[in-house]
């Protein structure tokens, strides 16, 4: 610190340049240190303490300081004050006179009568008028004025009577009376002498029967059945109609569907109708399986409702299974643990575009799919398994990972 500030002055309460500390008055200031206290508060603080005490802030009233006054500065743009006592006086008013003191009398000023119309101007307001009225009537005769109808006389035209022709005479011949016959005169035949010899018999024509030709019956007609429901509402139904129960046939038709079938991911239904001259049906989904070359148990077929025969579009490629609906989940779901033993090898047929390389050791794994207990088995190729799922409602069977999947997201979707 300077060594003002650590030595004690007097400060003069007379004047004082703006910017500096306020003159408080005649008093003394004194200012000391931290380190100066703690030394002085450890060589005597019973009197340190008391000084302390004695020495309250803001104990002592100080009078505020009065600013100085700024000089005034005379304004150049204030008029003086006595300049505007003869300004803006009212002025005063121009004495009246009295009417006794000879001021001229009160006069009254009568307005003079306007003249009339001028005769041109009124010519031609009346022309307007006229001009303005025609202008209007114009308007409504051409455009607001409805046609008259236009009467259609029609002249009958002069009907011409045909002429009756005299009818000719014609003159009645008389034919001459009949000539009268000669009576007819009988003549008796005379008696047969009888004769040893035998009559000749004559034999009567035997009446020979022709029996009328028989015209074959006209082939009855066969009703067209109706579509069966489906059990899965799968996005495709391929109808495939067979004349005969033909495997290659059924492929071949099955192949020619999958043809129309442009859309990537699609599931698809086969409804196979059978068509001859004396029955026309859809196929079961059972007669379908087994058509095809299926080996299902015929215990588990009798744990099933109805079944078809179900599709997936995988790539440039389909794959095949088989859906079927159910009664009891727990049933179907034992059925088909004992049934794993040979499944793969029974449903062999249903690996018709996409064959499988059978992996070293066969054994299923599980796992779940929304409410579906599902069991499968990964080939070797990426793009082929074997799986199966059972539910409270469906068993469905597949022939690829994407195949199941995609069919058991259908089976959450009600059916229409």
């Amino acid at each position: 610190m300077d060594q003002n500030n650590k030595t004690g002055q007097e400060v003069s309460s007379t004047g004082g340049a703006p910017g500096e500390l306020p003159v408080v008055g005649e008093k003394k200031f004194f200012t000391h240190t931290m380190q100066e206290d703690v030394a002085r508060a450890k060589m005597d603080p019973a009197s340190f303490a008391k000084e302390v005490a004695s020495k309250k802030p803001f104990s002592e009233y100080i009078p505020p300081v009065s600013s100085p006054r700024e000089p005034e500065i005379a304004d150049k743009f204030r008029e003086p004050v006595e300049d505007l006592m003869g300004r803006d006086q009212p002025f005063p008013l121009p004495d009246i006179k009295s009417e006794g003191e000879g001021s001229q009398p009160f006069q009254i000023r009568i307005p003079q009568k306007r003249r009339a119309a001028n005769i041109t101007t009124v010519i031609l307001i009346a022309v307007l008028l006229i001009l303005v009225a025609g202008g209007g009537a114009a308007y409504w005769w051409f455009f607001m004025r409805a046609p008259a109808p236009e009467v259609v006389v029609k002249i009958p035209e002069p009907q011409v009577v045909p002429q009756q022709q005299p009818t000719p005479v014609i003159p009645v011949q008389l034919e001459p009376a009949p000539e009268p016959e000669p009576p007819i005169i009988q003549e008796l035949e005379p008696e047969p002498i009888a004769t040893t010899t035998e009559p000749v018999v004559i034999p009567e024509p035997v009446a020979t029967t022709t029996q009328p030709e028989l015209t074959p019956p006209p082939p009855l007609e066969v009703s067209e059945p109706a579509t069966p429901e489906a059990v899965i509402a799968l996005e495709h139904t391929a109808l495939i109609e067979i004349t005969r129960l033909d495997k290659a046939l059924l492929f071949e038709k099955i192949q020619a569907e999958n043809t129309k079938i442009v859309s990537e991911n699609a599931t698809i239904r086969y409804a196979v109708k059978l068509s001859t001259e004396s029955e026309k049906r859809f196929l079961t989904g059972e007669e379908v399986v087994t058509l095809l070359g299926v080996l299902v148990p015929a215990d588990f077929w009798k744990l099933t409702s109805n079944a078809e025969l179900i599709g997936y579009k995988q790539g440039a490629s389909l794959r095949y299974g088989f859906a079927a609906t159910i009664q009891n989940k727990t049933s179907v779901k034992n059925a088909a643990l004992s049934w794993e033993g040979t499944m793969l090898n029974d449903l062999t047929a249903l690996y018709i575009e996409k064959a499988y390389q059978k992996p070293e050791v066969v054994v299923f794994s599980t796992n779940t799919y929304f409410d579906f207990y599902k069991r499968f088995i990964n080939m070797p190729e990426p793009d082929t398994s074997l799986d199966w799922a059972v539910s409270s409602r469906y068993f469905v069977t597949a022939t690829s990972k994407e195949m199941i999947y995609a069919v058991l997201d259908k089976a959450r979707q009600p059916v229409k």
